[in-house]
């Protein structure tokens, strides 16, 4: 399918313009974290570009933004596409942006060419995907019923400020979260186009990734406690060194995730707070920030398990106490076979080389997995890189992306005219 009024000049442009909406321009890259200032800012700036593309705009209570271009059977499921706006701390400008500026160029598109859809397509910018408050997909799960009331009053960012509190800073009402829920019997598919986040595409030479699963994390909290004592006056033999265990189980972690039956699993710890964190102390206490991740929730259950034995029974060779909880509790989500069946023939049309793929990254997708059909596309990131100023999707992969992204939705939506 060709579709007229596409540039790749337009979709960058308006990747960059989007870009000046930044806290903090002056680190070079891009802080616009979900209820801020400046990412209401970003919104309304957002929700001109779908009036501008002819879509019908709204907001929910939460924050989450709609355009809608209705189709000629208002009563059909309709198809979804979108992304988010908000970003981690300095970060990229294009993870999660080019899937809610792609997705309305691509509505654009279409409509240029004469095209009348038989189903509403409607493009999403979902609130708080970035793990501002500690967990991420926040829009998504309020959308889905997953985002209690009492967690919006519990889960706060690291200056302290709870959800709560961010939403009625700039003007939304907390109390009205269960006015969001989305009527998943209204949807027939949604669909997300994002940059890829890793090297697969990259490395294959491939400009398009099918995304037929999407690993979900298992986070834990793991305290170790141990004794201190002084460091130069204790010997070897009598310590029970709460870092010294801790460096133990991650190197068993790193050994797990190596050896697991999926050979996909992945495991990080990502933070480490060491206490008292004096150099003439032995450390007492230590606390592990860990992702584990899979899209083979039995193989990820397995390593998550073993973890947990192993941190055990390093505890009691060393004298030390062990603690875990769990932080996020998410299901890997398989994409619906339709969807991708759709994306895969979309491709095929426009004689694009595709490469079918596992997100390991999770999306707003992921959570609405198990409540609606699912599909996402991928382009390629230079160097894999994210989450950083470095981030980097080249022009024609961009365009290519938005082009097979349109070319699916047709799929999905139907042709009013046949």
């Amino acid at each position: 399918m060709s579709v007229s009024g596409l540039t790749t000049r337009s979709i960058v442009e308006q990747l960059d313009e989007l870009a000046t909406i930044n806290r903090d321009p002056a680190a070079g890259g891009i802080t616009r974290e979900v209820f801020t200032d400046e990412y209401t800012l970003a919104n309304d700036h957002v929700a001109e570009l779908m009036r501008s593309a002819g879509l019908e705009v709204r907001g929910d209570p939460f924050g989450n933004l709609f355009g809608r271009l209705a189709g000629r059977d208002p009563t059909a499921p309709a198809v979804l596409t979108g992304s988010h706006i908000d970003t981690t701390l300095n970060a990229g400008r294009y993870d999660g942006v080019l899937g809610v500026i792609g997705a309305i160029e691509a509505l654009r598109a279409l409509q240029a060419t004469g095209w009348k859809p038989q189903r509403s397509l409607e493009v999403i910018s979902f609130a708080g995907e970035e793990p501002r408050f500690g967990s991420g997909c926040l829009g998504s799960r309020a959308l889905t019923g997953d985002l209690s009331r009492s967690e919006l009053d519990t889960m706060r960012d690291r200056d302290g400020v709870s959800v709560a509190e961010a939403m009625r800073a700039v003007g939304l009402d907390p109390d009205r979260i269960d006015e969001v829920r989305l009527d998943t019997a209204g949807v027939h598919a949604f669909v997300e186009l994002h940059i890829e986040q890793g090297s697969v595409l990259e490395a294959a030479g491939i400009p398009i990734g099918v995304v037929t699963h999407i690993a979900a994390p298992h986070d834990l909290l793991v305290t170790v406690r141990g004794e201190a004592a002084h460091a130069g006056a204790t010997p070897m033999t009598m310590r029970h060194d709460a870092f010294a265990g801790t460096a133990e189980g991650a190197v068993l972690l790193e050994q797990l995730a190596q050896t697991s039956t999926s050979h996909s699993t992945v495991a990080t710890i990502g933070v480490v707070h060491v206490r008292p964190g004096a150099i003439n102390v032995i450390p007492a206490e230590t606390e592990l920030h860990v992702d584990i991740r899979d899209h083979d929730l039995t193989a990820r259950t397995a390593v998550v398990d073993a973890f947990r034995a192993g941190l055990q029974e390093i505890a009691n060779r060393r004298g030390l106490e062990i603690e875990v909880d769990t932080i996020r509790y998410d299901h890997p989500a398989a994409c619906d076979t339709s969807i991708v069946d759709a994306a895969r023939a979309a491709c095929d049309d426009l004689d694009e080389p595709y490469l079918d793929v596992i997100s390991g990254a999770y999306h707003d997708a992921m959570v609405l997995g198990p409540h609606v059909p699912i599909g996402m596309i991928f382009v390629p990131s230079v160097r894999g890189i994210s989450h950083s100023p470095l981030e980097f999707t080249a022009p024609g992969d961009l365009d290519r992306g938005v082009q097979v992204l349109a070319a699916t939705l047709r799929r999905l939506a139907g042709d009013a005219s046949q």
